[in-house]
């Protein structure tokens, strides 16, 4: 959107999402806030994710740069390498947004509250919806602990503790996103901004199901009884880039 620097960095990590990406996408050309560049990392796609990233060049100038498929975290971090903005947002490439104000709420209430990072109302459609709005009462309420979460989908980062925190974990393949907030929101740095919200996909509910429960449990376990280090060793399988295509 921006031509001169802009305020907000909006980093995608994809890895074969061109029947995903081209919806957040045009979500992204309808916000009302326009001080943002939007930089889609991807994971060398072989589904033409590249060409609907280029058909977006006009409302947006989307700027695609490549990272290696080394997992989410490698590829948030590789986006905001190349990122001009003061703040990040990082949004899953399957992330839908209907609310023209997202950025702007993001940008205000984060300012108005003091908070390095924070993140918005996570909600579902369909069947996902009970599973993700229980999810989402359990991070707003560990986000008054000394060890605040918030899902990857969408994490809203001031890019200085970015740079300074050293980004994302990139040893850790699943919990990577609660690694980085439990890390740079702590001590009141870190809240979610009610007033905007956005939508999860339910691929991954649809997927994988009970396993999909099972590894956010066994995340927990490993992040609050053992540590994030153990997590650095992999013990929670996460295949980065592999789901069905949307059905348009």
């Amino acid at each position: 959107m921006a031509s001169a620097k802009p305020t907000v960095s909006v980093v995608i990590p994809a890895y074969n999402e061109a029947t995903y990406i081209d919806r957040l996408l045009e979500a992204l050309s309808k916000q009302s806030y326009k001080n943002f560049e939007v930089i889609v990392s991807d994971a060398d796609s072989g589904d033409g994710t590249d060409k609907v990233v280029a058909s977006f060049k006009d409302p947006l100038a989307a700027k695609l740069v490549s990272s290696p498929p080394k997992g989410p975290g490698a590829g948030r971090n590789a986006g905001a390498r190349a990122a001009r903005g003061d703040w990040l947002l990082f949004l899953d490439a399957d992330v839908d947004i209907d609310d023209p104000n997202f950025i702007q709420e993001l940008v205000e209430q984060t300012s108005l509250c003091g908070w390095d990072t924070s993140s918005a109302r996570l909600a579902a459609r369909g069947k996902a919806a009970k599973a993700y709005s229980n999810l989402y009462r359990y991070q707003r309420w560990l986000s008054h602990t000394r060890r605040p979460v918030a899902s990857g989908y969408c994490i809203f980062t001031s890019t200085a503790v970015f740079k300074k925190a050293g980004g994302f974990n990139e040893k850790i393949q699943f919990g990577e996103d609660y690694e980085y907030v439990s890390r740079t929101g702590r001590g009141g740095k870190f809240g979610f901004v009610d007033t905007t919200y956005y939508y999860v996909d339910p691929r991954r509910n649809e997927n994988e199901g009970w396993k999909l429960t099972y590894k956010g449990t066994l995340n927990e376990i490993y992040r609050l009884l053992l540590g994030y280090k153990k997590l650095e060793k992999k013990p929670i399988k996460y295949e980065f880039g592999q789901h069905k295509k949307r059905a348009k």
